[in-house]
């Protein structure tokens, strides 16, 4: 009954990613917030340089949060791409 090819795609859905996609998932979130802090830091190092106080360092911040979220995307967008191994009792038609 659960032999279908259906019910054997939806268990391997439900089935956790395992540690590579946690290790993943915690460089995610580092990758996001070091391209933010490294917006305001450039930024306000910027603005120390030519002397304009907030704008260069909104900018660049605001640079670094969309920079953030890009590499954010394309870094889970591997998940998407995840296919779990197959065991020896998978293989079995």
């Amino acid at each position: 009954m659960s032999d279908t090819p259906n019910s054997q795609n939806n268990e391997q859905q439900n089935k956790a990613p395992g540690a590579a996609a946690n290790y993943l998932m915690l460089s995610a979130g580092s990758i996001f917030t070091s391209m933010l802090v490294a917006g305001f830091l450039v930024g306000y190092f910027l603005d120390e340089l030519f002397d304009t106080r907030p704008i260069l360092m909104l900018a660049c911040a605001l640079l670094g949060f969309i920079g953030g979220i890009q590499k954010v995307i394309r870094l889970t967008q591997r998940l998407d791409h995840y296919q779990p191994e197959k065991g020896k009792n998978d293989q079995e038609s």
